[in-house]
């Protein structure tokens, strides 16, 4: 993030360009409404070239001349395909059903993605440059103090999705009328990020405003965060905040509001956490729990229109039901297993699944899947038995035989796209010997001769016996257990893999029932290691340092770096912070993962983004109608 200052002469090109914008996309709106009529479709209430050629207002327009204004205009339209066809209904995968509706209260993957598409964030990141801030609840955003406070305002007039609920009903004539997004809905946000009680998705939030002095509200569009101390996680994590509607979660169902004293548990439970709702270009009407969740195009959407009028995200635990939902017609575009991939793309000998007009591709994602140690079982309390663990596993051949190919062997916790990443730390190699030597080394070894290793531990002695939870619905994690559990059984410990669906193997996690988990983790671009390495959070409930790990000179990384402004000092740090992973084996990294995906050929081909989330329905479109 790099503060860029602007000329007033840049404030004059910018309004030259944008009215240049608005003479190309009235004659790109001309052209859409011909092929509509051609083809028997309605046009869109209010298409991107509609939007555009109303222009910008004169708050946006203020607020892009300003060169304190540390958001800049994307430059592009979210679509930018020029064989877009709007409207129809889009038809994806999930595996599993979200754990709630509303992300801050619930957890979850899956539902940050959904909530991309119902809600908003204060900015967006552009899709070619991470690094670059555009406006999008927040037409802008300006420090005074060079990062110790933030003031943002908001773009005026935009409105809240209604309420899902029965409108016939009476008790819910409280709820009824249009709402906008004020300030206050922010200045809620901030009060449950500072209630403890809260729990969900928002307690990650709390580390990055642990340094929060005071939110201000400065009028019903314009907001302030002051910061007691300069942080290199402030900027992003205050845009990144999608907000929260007060005229909603601050009162019951009745519409009694409730007492901010006590509101911890009746903000946990809320009647309306089950139901989304945002301000984003799609509404959210249905969840059929196991079945699907439906999504509607919002007509009152203050941006580029979606896509889409429709989005049905089918839930499908069986994923290897998914190519053929593909085949068949019922689902649009799929997300591939590496099974899957192996058998349809790579031992093709025809069109994809059969159908010339199913096609692949493949992307990166910034995240890395791997198995964690819990410290707190006397069996993980030592570094070289972690080393040992991962020796034991050959890596590289489970990325070429079990994921062939989609992926890439790991040595630390970022991205390899990302700086932060020291190519330089290369992963440990498969080296059975070297991994016996070292629990001979801890002192785990056979002692009563019966083919398993073990170790005086106070009063009693311990067999190396142990559990790995593993994901339920994965084949490759079955087979990854599998090779495992032999190659450890020769080493002389004993594992033993425990399938449990998703949503029982979290809580055991967030609980810290488990001997050790295979995991993975999304990654955000912003570095901050504070959430999953700093010690203060081994041992607090539903962290995500599930493994209790625990180090001085970890500590100490991650605090420098989260008050270290400077990119090339920032991945200095990042690098020390590396190759002391790497040392500790707190986690088995494996590998860092492409995903194949499959679509037919009416839709555009998908852009992927390098962030999450990679599949980002807002930038998909159909190329014709679908047949």
């Amino acid at each position: 993030m790099r503060n860029v200052g602007q000329s007033a002469l840049l404030g004059s090109l910018l309004t030259l360009i944008l009215g240049a914008s608005v003479l190309h996309t009235c004659q790109l709106d001309r052209i859409e409404q011909r092929l509509r009529a051609l083809e028997g479709r309605p046009a869109p209430t209010a298409s991107p070239a509609a939007l555009a050629a109303r222009g910008p207002s004169p708050e946006e327009l203020r607020a892009q001349a300003d060169p304190r204004n540390l958001l800049k205009p994307m430059g592009r339209p979210l679509i930018r395909a020029a064989t877009a066809v709007r409207g129809g209904t889009l038809r994806v995968e999930t595996g599993n059903d979200p754990r709630g509706m509303n992300v801050f209260l619930g957890t979850g993957a899956d539902l940050v993605e959904y909530d991309r598409y119902f809600n908003n964030r204060l900015a967006a990141r552009s899709p070619e440059n991470p690094d670059q801030y555009t406006p999008e609840l927040a037409i802008s955003a300006t420090t005074p103090d060079q990062g110790l406070s933030y003031e943002i305002e908001l773009r005026p007039k935009v409105l809240w999705h209604p309420a899902v609920v029965d409108r016939s009903n009476p008790r819910y004539a409280w709820l009824q009328g249009e709402h906008e997004l004020t300030s206050a809905d922010y200045q809620f946000l901030f009060q449950l990020i500072a209630t403890p009680e809260v729990n969900g998705r928002i307690t990650s939030l709390r580390n990055y405003f642990e340094q929060l002095d005071r939110f201000e509200v400065i009028d019903r569009y314009r907001f302030r965060v002051v910061m007691k101390e300069r942080l290199a996680t402030t900027l992003p994590s205050i845009l990144d905040l999608p907000p929260i509607p007060r005229w909603i979660f601050a009162f019951d169902e009745d519409g009694k509001p409730l007492d901010p004293k006590t509101w911890g548990k009746p903000i946990n439970e809320h009647w309306h956490a089950q139901r989304a709702i945002g301000t984003g270009p799609y509404r959210f009407e249905s969840w059929v729990p196991g079945v699907k969740i439906e999504l509607v195009k919002n007509e009152q959407y203050f941006g580029e229109p979606p896509g889409f009028d429709r989005v049905l995200i089918r839930i499908a635990k069986d994923q290897s039901s998914w190519p053929r939902l593909l085949k068949t017609g019922e689902l649009d575009l799929i997300r591939i297993q590496p099974e899957q991939y192996k058998t349809e793309v790579l031992g093709a000998t025809g069109p994809i699944l059969g159908e010339p007009h199913i096609k692949a591709v493949r992307q990166p994602e910034l995240g890395y899947f791997y198995i964690g140690w819990n410290e707190a079982k006397p069996l993980f309390t030592d570094k070289r038995v972690r080393q040992a663990l991962t020796l034991a596993l050959d890596r590289e051949s489970i990325v070429k035989n079990v994921f062939y190919g989609l992926g890439q062997v790991i040595s630390g916790p970022f991205g390899r796209q990302h700086s932060c990443y020291d190519q330089r730390v290369a992963p440990m190699p498969y080296d059975p010997a070297l991994a016996a030597k070292k629990l001979d080394e801890a002192g785990w070894v056979d002692s009563d001769g019966d083919g398993i290793r073990d170790k005086q531990i106070g009063d009693r002695r311990v067999p190396f016996d142990f559990t790995l939870l593993i994901y339920g619905n994965s084949n490759e994690w079955d087979t990854i257990a599998s090779i495992y559990r032999e190659s450890l059984a020769k080493l002389g410990v004993k594992m033993t893999p425990v399938a449990l669906e998703w949503t029982t193997m979290l809580k055991r996690m967030d609980d810290r029932e488990f001997d050790a988990f295979s995991g993975a983790w999304i990654l955000t671009w912003d570095v901050d290691l504070q959430q999953t390495w700093h010690s203060k959070e081994a041992d607090r409930p539903q962290s995500s340092n599930r493994i209790g790990y625990k180090s001085a000179e970890a500590d100490e990384i991650i605090e420098a770096l989260r008050r270290e402004l400077d990119d090339g000092r920032r991945t200095a740090l990042c690098h020390r912070f590396h190759a002391l992973l790497h040392e500790d084996q707190p986690y088995t990294f494996l590998y860092q993962r492409e995903r194949s995906v499959l679509y037919w050929d009416y839709l555009n081909e998908p852009e992927m983004t390098l962030i999450w989330p990679y599949r980002d329905l807002r930038y998909f479109s159909f190329r014709e109608r679908r047949p």
